[in-house]
């Protein structure tokens, strides 16, 4: 019989005392401090910051989301808990929803009555709503980059204290997240907010490189829009780049949270596949293929039916990041050849006698 999760053993793995001391909140503070200065990776910056809000504020969930460079639009950078909204959902705009209205009024607030708050917005991409809610803007330099936000799921409301609390972790974090938020622009396409050129031929070696040492294999896509010129010709690039973002949008919602996502150029877009072999490789791809062929996509030129083309590509021995692509593009340029709407894997490579 499954055992049922009690508080105490919730309160235990977080190592909540049953009193929130203020020996304690100073504690993780001091320790969050510590982990800033030391964190060399982004990733590690950003999860340290949702992690301490989660536990300070016995929060089931937290979400951080910093501004992209238009500032008009706030791009989910890390969470800890279970998410709010599935995988791939749009990002909140300036004054959309509790967040928003966050960010905009620049001023720390929360609800416990999130359903029938009017600055609450229940989204399609939904997939549970919390008992309460809570949320501060984050300040550099008297510009706002960001918003760091909490919450419930068992009812109990925030207080004061909650909300002073989660405004500590964010003063004391600013920082840090500027130069996170300036970094992660500078690997994000503009258009699509997915992981840019720059970013992925820093990354795509690192990949190769456990691979190698797990031993487990590797997948890259290369994919391609299939007659996008005719788009931008009939319609204008207006046009052009809602289809864009929209196949970006597709990419991430039928993507694994440990594959890889990004914008190659133009109509280009490249997938890393981590610990998939072929076969697994062509199922991920076919379902790529249909999520953009089977739904026409909403435009204000009207409805357009799309499809992609793919090219799939497995790591080989001596393969480097440059090959890997190459293969990939060939691979391809195949299926555009033999007719598009298709996925077309590379030939496995003979081993030299």
């Amino acid at each position: 019989m499954k055992r049922t999760r009690r508080a105490s053993d919730v309160a235990a793995k977080w190592k909540i005392p049953g009193r929130r001391s203020l020996a304690w909140s100073t504690s993780l503070l001091v320790d969050l401090g510590g982990e800033l200065r030391r964190a060399r990776q982004l990733e590690a910056i950003l999860q340290s910051v949702t992690r301490v809000s989660v536990r300070l504020t016995r929060s089931l969930q937290c979400t951080l989301r910093l501004l992209d460079d238009s500032g008009t639009r706030l791009l989910t950078s890390a969470r800890t808990g279970p998410s709010v909204h599935r995988r791939g959902a749009s990002p909140f705009r300036l004054g959309e929803g509790f967040i928003g209205w966050v960010v905009v009024h620049r001023k720390p607030a929360f609800t416990n009555h999130p359903a029938t708050d009017p600055r609450f917005v229940a989204r399609d991409s939904q997939v549970w709503t919390p008992s309460a809610v809570m949320a501060v803007p984050l300040f550099s330099s008297k510009s706002c980059i960001g918003v760091l936000s909490v919450s419930r799921k068992d009812k109990k409301p925030y207080r004061k204290l909650d909300l002073d609390l989660l405004h500590l972790v964010a003063d004391l974090s600013v920082p840090h997240l500027e130069i996170a938020r300036l970094k992660r622009l500078n690997e994000s396409d503009h258009l699509t907010l997915l992981h840019n050129r720059r970013h992925l031929e820093d990354r795509l070696p690192g990949e190769i490189q456990r691979s190698r040492r797990s031993g487990r294999p590797l997948v890259v896509a290369m994919i391609d829009i299939d007659h996008f010129k005719r788009v931008n010709d009939s319609h204008g690039h207006d046009v052009g780049d809602e289809v864009l973002y929209e196949v970006a949008e597709r990419l991430r919602r039928v993507s694994r949270s440990s594959d890889v996502v990004s914008r190659w150029g133009g109509e280009e877009f490249l997938c890393i596949f981590p610990d998939t072999n072929m076969r697994q490789g062509r199922l991920v791809a076919e379902r790529v293929r249909k999520a953009i062929s089977d739904t026409a996509f909403a435009t204000s030129a009207g409805p357009l039916h799309l499809s992609v083309s793919l090219g799939i590509c497995r790591l080989a021995t001596g393969d480097d990041a440059q090959s890997l692509v190459h293969r990939a593009d060939q691979a391809l340029y195949s299926a555009k050849r033999q007719g598009r709407n298709r996925v077309i894997a590379a030939k496995t490579r003979r081993k030299k006698k």
